[in-house]
């Protein structure tokens, strides 16, 4: 999770929130081509609320989970759950806030004077929410547009503008579907598995997992085994070593001290899976990125 942001790109995002961000064109151009300017994921707490008269570009967001409300203007009050996809006008207000379990949303901002066209063609999620059944590709294609936009490569831009069209044919298909059995085991997975994104260290084991989503260990496993390749607790692993090699390259903390935020009491069972995990061992990694 990228919690420490760009300067310049901290006036366009909540304080009130953490997530992960990209940042490719923060200039709030009106006219040009369409570009994409910014996006992320957002992790909002229950107290999250917006209350903003404009914004420098059009927004398109997408509620992955978690429950609110949003009013864009004088319009209606629109509930949102997952699976909501809704976008607001840069001259209108914005009141946006949780109404019960914490939200994870996804946005991307859009420049150019053919942005509102991008959320009005093929589907018009202008100033309005709608919600989408069996939506596990569009939340596939927002972690795509995530992961492309933060590798800020010469041809980033351009390659969001693809996942943009990708998105917006998404959008067309979630609509026309009834919803798949294989689609809804989909998003019963990607469910879980944004569950553990937003917060690694907050599963020591499966029982937390189990309570928050509703589903027992045996489909929990199925879902994991099915979709991402490995069990849930090798998922949550995984996470836990990524978190765990950010914070070993970018503080100077003791290796036992980022063993225990990551929920070891024994440093050497910690090394162990970190080095199962990245093929070498928390000093190494340290070693070989400082020389």
């Amino acid at each position: 999770m990228n919690q420490n942001l760009p300067d310049r790109g901290k006036p366009f995002i909540s304080e009130q929130t953490h997530g992960d961000y990209f940042f490719l064109e923060l200039t709030g151009r009106r006219d040009g081509p369409l570009g994409v300017a910014l996006g992320g994921r957002e992790y909002c707490p229950r107290d999250y609320l917006v209350q903003r008269q404009s914004y420098p570009w059009v927004t398109l967001e997408y509620v992955a989970a978690g429950e609110g409300e949003m009013r864009v203007g004088d319009g209606p009050l629109e509930t949102l759950r997952p699976g909501t996809v809704y976008a607001y006008d840069p001259e209108r207000p914005l009141w946006l806030r949780t109404t019960g379990e914490p939200m994870t949303k996804y946005f991307v901002a859009l420049s150019g004077s053919s942005a509102r066209g991008a959320v009005t063609q093929p589907v018009d999620v202008w100033c309005r929410g709608r919600s989408f059944a069996g939506h596990a590709e569009i939340q596939e294609v927002f972690d795509l547009l995530i992961r492309e936009g933060r590798e800020n490569l010469p041809n980033a831009g351009a390659v969001c503008l693809n996942l943009l069209q990708r998105l917006q044919l998404k959008l067309q298909q979630a609509q026309q579907k009834t919803g798949s059995a294989h689609d809804q085991s989909r998003q019963r997975f990607l469910t879980a598995k944004a569950a553990i994104d937003a917060d690694p260290t907050g599963y020591p084991s499966l029982d937390r997992l189990v309570e928050e989503t509703g589903l027992n260990r045996p489909l929990l496993y199925s879902l994991f085994r099915r979709f991402q390749g490995v069990s849930p607790y090798q998922y949550i692993m995984r996470q836990k070593m990524h978190l765990a090699a950010q914070d070993l390259l970018g503080t100077s903390d003791f290796v036992q001290d980022v063993a225990q935020r990551m929920g070891f009491s024994d440093p050497l069972h910690f090394s162990r899976v970190f080095r199962k995990v990245h093929g070498i061992s928390p000093a190494k990694l340290r070693r070989t990125v400082r020389d």
